[in-house]
């Protein structure tokens, strides 16, 4: 958005020019657009209405599985952000592309991350950086819902990000925000934020997938199956960037270049096992790594380490 008009404020444009928007750009219920031009009056007006007189219906977390991996829906989702991830330049469909991710969380302190993309980490991502330790609330508009480690959320083309809006929810956010700031600085430094949902990603009425159905193609299933581990001569462990979790060869604790994050980061051993999934059409053989690794084993990743060296 130019100097001209700025988010927040009431204009009177008149002389602007309405022109079909066209269908591969379309938002849902948006069809026209308007073209303002060296013909058009702009003025800005003052008085006491609302300044977001929209009334926006919002998504809740733990609805956000309806739309998941769903092309042509998006949701808004109203939060407070309380934590950025470092910014990364990555590869993407052979271009260079910009990916900054943000921790969002609700009133149930339950978290959703939000991955901007190029031009939203220079211009609403640098905004919600400056702010960041006031705990700004954003109101995230036509997001796409997906899912990795758990549920999260991204920008799309048409996707539109209010921060700190003035508006009464927002507010109140804001309110609960700060009465519960060390509730909220627990959950950025312990990296609870990492930890899987089951709450956002499973309902009762979820459907399961058959073994003899699942493909490669899937980025998530639920199964319900019978847990066998068969094959005990396994190593349990592996070293990996401390970051994104990728393997490596450098030695435990010493700072390398990673060739998936393109930075440098420690070497930290992380568990890993394989064990077979198994319904009535066959059985799948799935890896379980990380924490969840640890607790099914009963042993910590440094002593897998030191016992299956």
């Amino acid at each position: 958005m130019g100097p001209l008009l700025q988010v927040y404020k009431k204009y009177l444009i008149s002389n602007a020019v309405v022109r079909p928007i066209p269908p591969n750009f379309q938002s849902k219920g948006l069809q026209t657009q308007w073209v303002i031009s060296t013909r058009t009056l702009v003025e800005e007006i003052s008085d006491d209405e609302d300044v977001v007189p929209v009334k926006l219906t919002y998504t809740k977390f733990i609805d956000l599985i309806k739309y998941m991996n769903i092309k042509d829906q998006s949701v808004d989702i109203l939060a407070v952000i309380i934590f950025a991830l470092d910014r990364k330049q990555i590869s993407r469909d052979g271009k260079e592309s910009v990916i900054q991710k943000f921790v969002l969380v609700n009133e149930g302190f339950q978290t959703v991350k939000l991955s901007m993309w190029d031009a939203f980490v220079n211009d609403e991502g640098q905004k919600i950086l400056q702010n960041m330790h006031k705990f700004p609330i954003v109101i995230c508009r036509r997001v796409r819902v997906g899912y990795y480690n758990g549920m999260a959320s991204s920008t799309w083309f048409d996707s539109v990000f209010l921060v700190d809006p003035p508006i009464q929810e927002a507010r109140e956010l804001k309110n609960w925000a700060l009465r519960n700031e060390s509730l909220l600085l627990d959950i950025v430094n312990q990296k609870l934020y990492e930890n899987h949902d089951l709450e956002l990603s499973f309902q009762p009425s979820q459907k399961f997938t058959q073994d003899c159905n699942l493909t490669g193609m899937q980025k998530a299933a639920w199964v319900n199956v019978r847990f066998s581990f068969e094959n005990t001569f396994q190593r349990y462990w592996y070293m990996a960037c401390s970051e994104c979790f990728r393997s490596t060869s450098a030695m435990h604790g010493v700072a390398f270049l990673c060739n998936s994050c393109k930075e440098k980061h420690s070497a930290q051993p992380r568990c890993h096992f394989d064990v077979d999934l198994e319904d009535e059409t066959g059985t799948v053989t799935t890896s379980i790594f990380g924490d969840l690794a640890e607790k099914l084993l009963i042993f910590t990743v440094t002593e897998a380490m030191d016992h299956f060296n």
